[in-house]
């Protein structure tokens, strides 16, 4: 297909005139996601933009392309050799992504924190055994890590060094916090027994990303801390956590940032 002959990072929804009825789209670095509904077939970079029309969704991954039509659709990796992909279901409602009378986004989500806080601790916290159990963290692997580097973009980052001081205080585990975008260029050395936690509201933030990415190919063990279900970061760790706080709208993060420390 052309899209092989491509360099560089694109998210690409091609129409012709001669067949106004399908749309290619194809993916490299960019999130695609493909909404299944009802005798109709949408396509965005963001699941939030769906919901309003279905909550089945599609998550194109890098290499990926898919052919749409309004009843039905196909996906291919750029050789044009069929892949089949699973429907999941966007985790949010529609009331979610408004404003529900707060002046603008970042208010409303600045009121959702106490909410949103419960929302990371629910159903994770033993109280009879004084702990707290991740469903999708590998115990073994966590007690086995002998060093960690935190890698994170913007305020993720900043709740990356608070991830610092809590490691290195309460479990003594060494801890290194990195810019992903260093971190990827700086072919960074990963001993044996490291663990890469990768931190990110979107789960799609590029540099976090290709960081984990650069981890993986190191040989490191990676976890990815997210908020947004099926992300690009949450689907490629090999293990994580959701912050179930909710989509953020607002660019300045706040309750993604309280639920990361949480």
């Amino acid at each position: 297909t052309p899209f092989k002959l491509l360099e560089g990072t694109y998210g690409l929804a091609v129409i012709r005139a001669q067949e106004p009825g399908i749309i290619i789209a194809a993916r490299k670095g960019s999130p695609m996601v493909i909404g299944v509904g009802e005798s109709e077939t949408l396509l965005a970079s963001d699941p939030a933009a769906l919901v309003a029309f279905t909550k089945n969704v599609i998550y194109l991954e890098d290499g990926e392309m898919a052919v749409l039509r309004a009843d039905r659709f196909e996906t291919h990796d750029l050789n044009a050799v069929p892949i089949d992909k699973r429907v999941e279901e966007i985790a949010f409602e529609l009331p979610d992504i408004e404003r529900n009378g707060y002046a603008h986004f970042m208010l409303k989500e600045i009121f959702e924190q106490p909410a949103t806080i419960k929302n990371a601790l629910r159903g994770r916290l033993i109280r009879s055994e004084g702990t707290a159990k991740l469903g999708g963290l590998d115990d073994r692997i966590l007690r086995s890590a002998k060093r960690c580097h935190i890698i994170a973009c913007g305020t993720s980052w900043h709740a990356g060094l608070i991830g610092k001081y809590l490691l290195e205080n309460i479990s003594r585990i060494p801890t290194q916090v990195s810019y992903a975008a260093e971190f990827r260029y700086a072919n960074p050395m990963i001993e044996p027994d490291t663990l890469v936690i990768a931190v990110s509201q979107s789960g799609e933030t590029t540099d976090t990303l290709e960081g984990v990415r650069e981890a993986i190919l190191h040989g490191a063990a990676t976890i990815g801390i997210c908020n947004v279900v099926g992300s690009s970061i949450a689907r490629e760790c090999s293990q994580g956590i959701y912050l179930h706080a909710g989509p953020e709208i607002g660019v300045a993060s706040t309750k993604a940032f309280t639920s990361q420390l949480v």
